[in-house]
This record gives C-alpha cells, sequence and structure tokens, in this order.
C-alpha cells in the first residue's frame, strides 16, 4: 500500500498497482519531452519492513541540448527498513547531443533489507547519427547495509574528438549496470560471454555489467540475469511488468 506521495512537476507519480507476485509498482512519469539543461529533479522513496516495491519510470529519460552547458540533474534517495523490498528498474538513458546530464543515487539499507537496481544508457541517438556527441554523462551511485557502504560506482563519461566508446564499452552503444543485495548465496552468477557478467563486491553485493551493439539484445540479457538473481538473493517469483 502506498502511504503517502507528494509530486511536483517535471515528475509525476502515476496510481500503483499491485503485480502477480504482490509487489506493488510504482510509475515515475516525465509527462514533457526530456530534461533540459539547468533542470533538477530529486526522487525519494521510503519502504517499510515487510513491502515490496518496484519503482519503473514510463519512458527512457531524453537529455535534452544544453545550448548554455548547463548540466541536467537528478537526485535520488532511497531508505529500505529490515525486510522491506525495493527494486528500481527505470527505462534507458538517451543523452542526445550537446546534453549534459549529472546523477546521484543513494540507498541506505537496514540490515535484512532487499535492494536491487539496473539502469541501461545509451552513447546517444545512435540511429540519428548522434553516437557519443553529448558533453558530459555523470553518475554516483552508492548503497549502504547499516551504515557500511557496499558497493560504489562513479562514471563519468566526456567525449572527446577521438573518443570511440568510454572504457570497456569497445564499439558498442549500450550499457547496463546493477547492483542487488539480499541474504542469499549464488549458486551460479548470470554470465553471457562478451555481453554480461556479475559477481560480488568486497562488501557482498551483487553487481551486474553489461555491453551490446543494440539495445534489445542487451535488455534480454539483462532481464534474464536480473531474474536470476532475484531468485537466488531473495528467492523471489518472476515480475511480470504491466505497462
Amino acid at each position: 500500500m502506498l502511504l503517502r506521495d507528494i509530486q511536483k512537476a517535471p515528475l509525476m507519480v502515476v496510481r500503483p498497482f499491485t503485480l502477480p507476485c504482490g509487489t506493488l509498482m510504482v510509475f515515475i512519469v516525465n509527462p514533457t519531452g526530456g530534461v533540459l539543461g539547468g533542470d533538477h529533479s530529486e526522487i525519494r522513496v521510503t519502504v517499510e519492513g515487510g513491502a515490496r516495491v518496484l519503482v519503473v519510470t514510463q519512458s527512457a529519460t531524453r537529455v535534452q541540448p544544453s545550448p548554455d552547458g548547463r548540466a541536467a540533474t537528478q537526485d535520488v534517495r532511497f531508505e529500505v527498513s529490515a525486510s522491506g523490498r525495493l527494486e528500481y528498474h527505470p527505462e534507458r538513458t538517451i543523452p542526445y547531443a550537446g546534453s549534459a546530464f549529472a546523477q546521484t543515487l543513494h540507498a541506505d539499507l537496514e540490515q535484512g533489507a532487499e535492494f536491487a537496481l539496473t539502469e541501461t544508457l545509451a552513447t546517444g541517438r545512435v540511429h540519428a547519427g548522434e553516437r557519443l556527441a553529448f558533453a558530459s554523462y555523470d553518475s554516483r551511485v552508492q548503497v549502504d547495509v547499516a551504515g557500511r557502504r557496499v558497493y560504489l560506482d562513479r562514471q563519468r563519461v566526456v567525449p572527446g574528438a577521438h573518443t570511440r566508446a568510454p572504457g570497456v564499452w569497445g564499439d558498442l552503444d549500450y550499457h547496463a549496470a546493477g547492483v542487488f543485495v539480499g541474504a542469499g548465496e549464488p549458486a551460479a552468477f548470470p554470465a553471457v560471454p562478451g555481453r554480461l557478467a556479475t559477481g560480488r563486491t568486497a562488501g557482498g553485493a551483487a553487481w551486474l555489467r553489461a555491453a551490446a551493439a543494440r539495445g534489445p539484445d542487451l535488455d534480454r540479457a539483462v532481464l534474464a540475469a536480473r531474474e536470476s538473481l532475484r531468485r537466488q538473493l531473495w528467492g523471489a517469483d518472476p515480475l511480470h511488468v504491466r505497462r
């Protein structure tokens, strides 16, 4: 049950509904054409003990060009109580040519809480010829359990004249990252050679990394790995997301 929501444009919360597995699904919607340079948005979610919550976005985050160079920024904060579960699986971020985007995400979990995050990023509007034409992309994701950091992921991508693709992407255009926290111990970490890898952080969280030349190929690999980790870490039934 959603106890309270406070919303302000340009982000809106759509009335939640319960999935067949018992998880409460909440949509965050941006009804505008995307985020603009200088825009700032905040997302705050608190999950109490025993609750099962899935937060998704209605569509891709389209980061529009910023003529004056200002970045669009977003700050996401999650708090999850013991025996609570929060999953955050937003749609793809697509930085348009000349755009700048910076996001921080911090999840603060009590001992015994469950958490999952997957995010995907494109190198731009690839089919429009805007590959790596954005100004900058900056992301910082941190997950703490009982005040102890178990996961930290920092990405800063500033394409240059000779940049083919950032880091390990090579000539691939779609990238995914994720983290999963739970009490279970996977018997086997999902992997797709040349496309997706998973493993454990020093703090005990499960991490996910993937890259692909085509968005649908990436999405299928991430979905399969996500369900495998959910089942192994939490004993959870599959998420059948309805849009």
